[in-house]
């Protein structure tokens, strides 16, 4: 037995149809940027010092390198792991 009965897929593909016909695949006349105002977007989405805090902080891929900073420095260890245990990227 279908997942959908005859007049499900008949009303999506109805609303398929129609946001298609309400969405157009590119735009005709791209509006050029110039190099002030693309400065000026960047400026305002680039992330600022402190809106990130924890991309500041100092990561170490090797457990025992961060390890014995810590110990130096007489500082707690952050260990933060996924996938069941494997290391994050970029830690």
């Amino acid at each position: 037995m279908p997942p959908f009965g005859s007049t499900t897929r008949v009303g999506l593909a109805a609303i398929a149809a129609a946001l298609a016909a309400t969405c157009p695949a590119r735009a005709d006349d791209p509006v050029p940027r110039d190099a002030e105002r693309f400065a000026e977007l960047h400026a305002l989405i680039a992330r600022s010092r402190g809106e990130a805090r924890w991309m500041e902080i100092d990561w170490y891929p090797s457990v025992q390198e961060a390890r014995r900073k810590a110990a130096a420095e007489g500082k707690p260890l952050f260990l933060m792991a996924a996938s069941g245990g494997a290391p994050v990227a970029g830690c």
